[in-house]
Parts: C-alpha cells; sequence; structure tokens
C-alpha cells in the first residue's frame, strides 16, 4: 500500500491532523490505513473539504483588514517582536514548554476555552435569531449561510485552541535540538511545525473575524484573544522566518485543487 501511486509521500507530516476537513485525504496514506471498508470516498469528501478552506480563505483576506482597525481604534500597538533575545531563549532552553510562544499559545488556549464556556448562551441566542429569520424569508440577508458560516467558525476556533501551543512546542523543541547538534532536517522538520502552527493562526483569526461580524457584541471579550494571536503570529514569524516558505507534501506542491 505505501507504493501506490495514489498516495502522496509524507503528507501527513505536515497536516493539522483535521482529517474531516482535509482536501488531500484520498492522497493520504495514514488516512487510508485508518478507515475501515465502509468509509465513504475520501475523493468525494476531499471536494467538500476544499470548498470549506475556500470559503474560509476568504473570510482571512478581510480578516487583516477588520482586526487593523478595531487596534486602530482602540489605540492597541503590536509592536515589532524581541527576535534576538527570543532566539537567545531558544539557545537556553531545552524545555519547549517554557518558550514564550509556547506559553503564550498556552494563555491563548486558556482564552478560548473560557470563552467558549460563557458564550454558549450567546450563541445560542445567534442560532435562534437566524432560525428566525430563515422561517420569515427575509431577503435581506441569507440566515442559512450565516449559520453555516458560524458554525463552522466555531469549529475551526475549537479545532485550533490546543493545537497551535503544541506545534509551536514542537518547533522550538527541534530547533533546540538543532542548535546543540546542528543538522538540516531538524530545522526543516522546526520550519513545517511552525507553518503548521501559523496556519492555524490565520484560520483562527478569519473564524474570530466572522464571530465579530455576526456577534459585534462580542467585541470587548474577542478582541484580547485577536490580540494575543497577532502578537503570537508576529513572534514566531520572527523565530522562524522560513516557515512560511516552507513546502509541505501535497498541500504546497499542487495536489490541493487538482
Amino acid at each position: 500500500m505505501a507504493l501506490d501511486p495514489r498516495f502522496i509521500s509524507g503528507v501527513y507530516n505536515y497536516c493539522d491532523r483535521w482529517c474531516e476537513r482535509c482536501p488531500l485525504t484520498s492522497r493520504c496514506l495514514t488516512y487510508a490505513m485508518e478507515q475501515d471498508g465502509d468509509a465513504s470516498d475520501p475523493a468525494l469528501q476531499d471536494i467538500t473539504n476544499r470548498a470549506f478552506w475556500q470559503r474560509l480563505e476568504g473570510i482571512l483576506r478581510e480578516a487583516h483588514e477588520l482586526l487593523d482597525e478595531i487596534l486602530r481604534e482602540r489605540g492597541i500597538e503590536l509592536p515589532p517582536a524581541d527576535a534576538e533575545a527570543t532566539q537567545a531563549f531558544l539557545k537556553r532552553s531545552e524545555d519547549a514548554r517554557e518558550h514564550p510562544c509556547a506559553a503564550a499559545a498556552a494563555t491563548y488556549a486558556r482564552g478560548v476555552k473560557a470563552w467558549l464556556e460563557g458564550a454558549g448562551p450567546r450563541l445560542q441566542a445567534r442560532g435562534e435569531t437566524l432560525d428566525s429569520q430563515h422561517r420569515m424569508g427575509l431577503s435581506i440577508v441569507d440566515p442559512e449561510a450565516d449559520a453555516e458560516r458560524l458554525r463552522d467558525a466555531v469549529e475551526v476556533i475549537q479545532w485550533y485552541q490546543n493545537q497551535i501551543a503544541v506545534k509551536i512546542m514542537r518547533a522550538v523543541g527541534t530547533a533546540a535540538r538543532d542548535d546543540a547538534f546542528p543538522d538540516e532536517l531538524d530545522r526543516s522538520d522546526a520550519d513545517g511545525s511552525a507553518k503548521v502552527a501559523l496556519l492555524g493562526m490565520d484560520r483562527s483569526v478569519a473564524a474570530w473575524a466572522e464571530l465579530l461580524r455576526q456577534m459585534p457584541e462580542e467585541e470587548d471579550r474577542i478582541l484580547p484573544l485577536l490580540v494575543t494571536l497577532g502578537r503570537l503570529r508576529r513572534d514566531v514569524e520572527a523565530i522562524f522566518p522560513n516557515a512560511r516558505a516552507f513546502v509541505r507534501p501535497g498541500f504546497d506542491t499542487g495536489e490541493v485543487g487538482t
């Protein structure tokens, strides 16, 4: 099975483990080995998942503008990352959990947990409003589409809530090992893990922007989480300047969308 040309070598090494939303399940050996004989056609699932991420990418483009506008209005600045100081810490520390970026990601995860626990009734109320609009047949809105986008946004936030920290810890841990025992493969692996973390942050920012669009009354609760993500993203990009350019097998080599 491993030699089957359908499968992309290493596609599973730098993914986010969200198989239900992956556009490459039909090309993944790990996914194939985990499925039983009754699994639905993965190629058909890939088409649906590709549409999901394309929709989220559209939101992401608007999210950056929205976040910048809110920060300007509030007078909040995101200072440039002190890459030199953080790199010095990276060389001293072999415990990735103590790294400032890992700590910030853990703080973000706790903040998301607190928001989700408190937002349950408000999310339910928003859902009921959309359902009411749908029953009334209001033509000025598309309540079904908004309801789907709302569910997608919450789902994205929940999926990456803890994974961002996990991927950052893997990246800084691998980089620390590389500093002690220089190895090109270790540095490449660190960049790959950092890229997965950055993509998780990008998608989370887009999801939060969608929640802000639909629930503007949540701005005071959501903005601190967006600020934390913005700073964390800048720090990770400063520490791993080559992460964005890392080429993930399958995802960044043209197989998605083909």
